[in-house]
């Protein structure tokens, strides 16, 4: 962890996680180069990606842990979301390739010199990414499927069901009252 507090600025989340930022993707580069020739992180575990709509930028992280498996690092980097992407990972570390498809798919983002970006989960997927915060989930639905009859409306059920539960509350109710009249009569 010294060597890495040399030249990042680490912030500690935990005493078992860490965490450093860069600003560019040429930072990015050569902070994965540091992170595993020069620290103990030498597995990557994940990817994940937060959506900034409002920035215009995905957070990608990258998320490594060390050889004992007791502490984990998170290398942060925003890209753009106009098809801005990153040179990928997988030769360096096998796993990364399914991880970049994933992230392709979900939300559109291209990894350089990753052969794979294919379709990967949505089978025949033409709409835009549906991790992306400007797709609208509700309206993909109502497109694409058919609802039961009498399902035409989820407020409908959530009223019903409210109504169901204030029966139930009336009537365990009563059904306490009445025993509780039983126990007074005796």
């Amino acid at each position: 962890m010294n060597a890495l507090a040399t030249r990042y600025d680490v912030t500690e989340k935990n005493p078992r996680l860490f965490s450093i930022e860069v600003d560019s993707r040429e930072a990015w580069r050569e902070a994965i180069d540091f992170v595993t020739t020069h620290t103990e992180f030498v597995t990557l575990s994940q990817i994940a990606c937060a959506d900034w709509i409002e920035e215009e930028i995905f957070l990608l992280t990258y998320l490594f842990t060390d050889h004992a498996r007791s502490q984990n690092l998170m290398l942060k980097v925003p890209i753009g979301r106009d098809r801005e992407g990153l040179p990928s990972l997988s030769s360096r570390f096998p796993q990364a390739e399914v991880m970049e498809r994933d992230l392709h798919e979900m939300y559109g983002i291209p990894f350089e010199s990753n052969d794979t970006l294919y379709e990967f989960v949505l089978e025949g997927w033409t709409d835009l990414p549906p991790m992306r915060r400007e797709f609208d989930t509700l309206a993909y639905v109502h497109e694409h499927y058919d609802f039961q009859r009498g399902r035409e409306d989820n407020k409908d059920v959530k009223v019903e069901q409210k109504r169901r539960r204030e029966e139930a509350k009336r009537l365990k109710a009563a059904q306490e009252e009445a025993s509780n009249e039983d126990k007074q009569g005796e």
